[in-house]
């Protein structure tokens, strides 16, 4: 069963694909991205996330999400694992009472996960 609709922002939406990119938690699938458009502004890219229904409870306001693609950077290549399945976007789980819909999302993967 289909769960919460949220909007993520990012800067680009490089590597993202509507109907086909992924919201991976823990490498498990918990998501799909149904849209693509630019905000209002033009200033950023609103990606529309369809959570599944097991995951509605991980988009709480503090939750934080980011795309999962190639980089490359001080410590070596991460997200190798993208250059085959495509890039995803995960997330790190918030610890607040509340949930979310809109986020922001950040544009490199966060140095301390606390889910993890």
């Amino acid at each position: 069963a289909s769960g919460p609709e949220i909007s993520i922002t990012f800067q680009t939406a490089s590597g993202l694909q509507a109907g086909k990119t992924e919201v991976k938690y823990k490498d498990v699938t918990i998501g799909l991205v149904k849209s693509i458009a630019l905000s209002p502004g033009s200033q950023r890219v609103m990606v529309t996330v369809s959570l599944m229904k097991n995951a509605e409870d991980l988009a709480r306001t503090d939750t934080r999400f980011w795309v999962v693609r190639p980089r490359i950077g001080l410590g070596g290549v991460s997200g190798i694992d993208t250059l085959i399945s495509g890039a995803y976007i995960s997330l790190d789980t918030g610890v607040s009472e509340k949930y979310g819909s809109t986020f922001k999302g950040l544009e490199t993967p966060p140095t301390v996960i606390n889910g993890m």
